[in-house]
């Protein structure tokens, strides 16, 4: 292994002194940053296990405040029915 390691950086060399060293070393971190933008995107950097915890979570806690809105809603929707219904039909002004 480490000679692959070695070779590796005998063939970044030469780059790094024909088109300077902070174009190799951006364009490593580009590789790099791209590699685990892949691993997220693919599910490899968060075990599927908490991913599914995590979502179950979601899913239960949005059902919950759904229940709260709905008893919260239902006296404000009544509350607007009765003004549509007691608002005159023409609006002379």
């Amino acid at each position: 292994m480490p000679n692959t390691d070695v070779s590796i950086i005998q063939q970044l060399l030469p780059l790094a002194e024909r088109y300077g060293l902070a174009v190799v070393l951006s364009f490593i971190l580009l590789l790099i940053v791209g590699i685990i933008i892949r691993m997220i995107i693919r599910g490899d950097l968060v075990p599927r296990s908490l991913l599914d915890r995590a979502e179950e979570d979601r899913d239960r806690l949005q059902s919950i405040l759904d229940k709260e809105r709905e008893s919260f809603m239902t006296p404000l929707l009544e509350v607007v029915n009765n003004l549509k219904r007691n608002a005159p039909d023409n609006k002379e002004g």
